[in-house]
């Protein structure tokens, strides 16, 4: 034992304490942990915050063919800009319904963007969303007309893309 007046010196003896420090691979191992984690979460967030029920699923290609059904009168009566404007917000609410993607606020190209990311909407339905968008976007911004054959022909993509979509993803789920 020391006695009392020894042990003041003896802590002088010991050593300051070193800095703390970060080896650069230390810091490249925590951080890569840390993108790790965020981007797994992220993947996890993605394939639950888009889950849509069997029930919702039905109910959306119910209400889509019905209101693209209520549009055909525009077709006859050779409305194409109004006709183009109803449609393709009918077809916005179908991707969003069916497979929670976000589609009514966005730009045509913006919501392309988050389209061509969605895991659920097969790269054919991606393909002929493209093309139906943009010609009607062509009908509502560029002042031209489409005849009865042309809003026939839009009137069918729109009611084939829906009932395709719609096909390809409960057999999906099936599988």
């Amino acid at each position: 034992m020391n006695e009392p007046g020894q042990l003041i010196d003896d802590l002088r003896l010991l050593e300051p304490p070193g800095s703390w420090e970060i080896s650069l691979w230390m810091a490249g191992a925590i951080l890569a942990g840390v993108l790790l984690v965020f981007w797994l979460w992220r993947r996890w967030h993605w394939s639950t915050r888009n889950e849509v029920s069997a029930e919702q699923a039905e109910r959306a290609l119910v209400d889509a063919l019905g209101e693209l059904a209520r549009l055909f009168g525009l077709v006859d009566r050779e409305e194409s800009r109004p006709y183009a404007m109803e449609s393709t917000g009918i077809v916005r609410r179908f991707i969003e319904e069916r497979f929670g993607v976000r589609a009514p606020s966005r730009s045509t190209e913006e919501f392309l963007v988050e389209a061509q990311h969605s895991p659920r909407l097969a790269t054919a339905a991606k393909t002929m969303l493209g093309e139906y968008l943009a010609i009607c976007d062509l009908l509502k911004f560029a002042r031209t007309r489409a005849n009865r054959d042309e809003l026939m022909r839009l009137h069918e993509a729109a009611v084939n893309f829906v009932k395709v979509t719609d096909t390809a993803a409960r057999a999906e789920v099936a599988a």
